[in-house]
């Protein structure tokens, strides 16, 4: 089963056990889920891929090319060292909604600095995109040097604040920063000499720019964050010899449902979007914003178990949006129980819902 995160049934491959019946254009995904209640669950994942349209404001539709589900956890570079292009698909369930953007800052002529902006619904962030910087001392201060102009800058962990110091002599005394640790400017405070040169990070929250070598902002970004990073890493719960001796390979009791979100935290909805949310983006293409409508969409799964049938409902837990590839996707999920009954499921047939 590979851990508790458990693995695909789908039409394409995996054990046939059953009949899994999709009537949608988009692709489908059942799978088991077993929680920390040691309870057998399933959650039916629908995948939807639409063509990001080039007139602000015009409907999203179905991209002739439908991305796949994310069954391993796709990374910019080498897993550990880089941050996350695409979270993996597994997901049981997310208690709301992720809004995650993954593109460039773009401008149609070279500048300093500039903004990105992404809004959906009720939800709305703003992202600095400054030129490289470096630190300077002159006359026994530090001073951060101008901009280095540009046309387009990648939106990604690696040029927000964080990373690693491993300089000090004293292992001890080595840190990072565990909210990004692939990040820029991090020092250990004290290591002045190293300090010299350093470059700075290329995205900043407007409202926590870096002005002292001291600071630690919050790390920027619309893009997904790793499943060991903070603060997503503190709803994993307690893995301790506890949980060796008495639980494991079952999740631990202080779990919580919320790790499975992996946008940054205020690009996560506590509920579900309900399709109808505005979605803006600002700062990303030289022709100007993005804008869109979500599509009011939902599906429904008709679960035959032994010889009783439930129906179940969807609902929209995540938002990617990547205008590099000209699609946005959207990833709609249910999960139902099933208590020991799991390879008792005959049927699941899934459908667009009429209302």
């Amino acid at each position: 089963m590979g851990g508790p995160f458990g693995f695909y049934f789908s039409q394409t491959g995996g054990l046939n056990l059953l009949e899994l019946d999709n009537e949608t254009p988009f692709p489908v995904v059942l799978q088991p889920w077993l929680d920390k209640e040691n309870l057998d669950h399933a959650s039916v994942f629908v995948k939807t891929t639409y063509a990001l349209p080039e007139e602000p404001g015009s409907a999203l539709i179905p991209a002739e090319e439908q991305m796949d589900p994310v069954k391993a956890a796709e990374y910019f570079g080498e897993p550990g060292e880089s941050s996350l292009k695409y979270d993996t698909d597994t997901a049981p369930v997310k208690p709301g909604t992720d809004v995650v953007l993954i593109a460039s800052a773009v401008s149609s002529k070279p500048v300093q600095q500039m903004n990105v902006s992404l809004s959906a619904g009720p939800l709305a962030k703003t992202v600095r995109v400054i030129g490289d910087r470096t630190w300077h001392r002159k006359l026994g201060r530090w001073h951060i040097s101008d901009p280095e102009p540009f046309t387009e800058m990648p939106l990604m962990y690696e040029r927000a604040f964080g990373g690693s110091d491993t300089s000090p002599k004293k292992s001890a005394d080595h840190d990072w920063e565990s909210r990004n640790p692939v990040g820029t400017g991090f020092n250990v405070a004290g290591e002045k000499d190293l300090l010299e040169g350093m470059l700075l990070p290329n995205l900043e929250d407007p409202k926590q720019l870096i002005k002292s070598r001291k600071d630690r902002p919050t790390p920027a970004g619309f893009g997904f964050l790793g499943p060991n990073w903070m603060p997503r890493v503190e709803y994993g719960g307690t893995y301790d010899d506890s949980w060796l001796d008495q639980r494991a390979p079952l999740l631990p009791l202080d779990f919580d449902d919320r790790f499975f979100h992996s946008a940054p935290p205020d690009l996560v909805n506590p509920t579900p979007f309900e399709g109808g949310e505005k979605v803006v983006v600002t700062g990303v293409s030289a022709q100007g914003h993005l804008e869109f409508e979500i599509p009011k969409i939902s599906f429904v799964a008709k679960v035959t178990i032994k010889n009783q049938t439930t129906e179940y409902r969807t609902a929209l837990d995540t938002v990617m949006i990547e205008p590099e590839e000209g699609r946005v996707v959207l990833n709609h999920r249910l999960l139902f129980a099933c208590p020991r009954q799991f390879l008792y499921i005959k049927k699941v047939h899934v459908s667009e819902a009429t209302s």
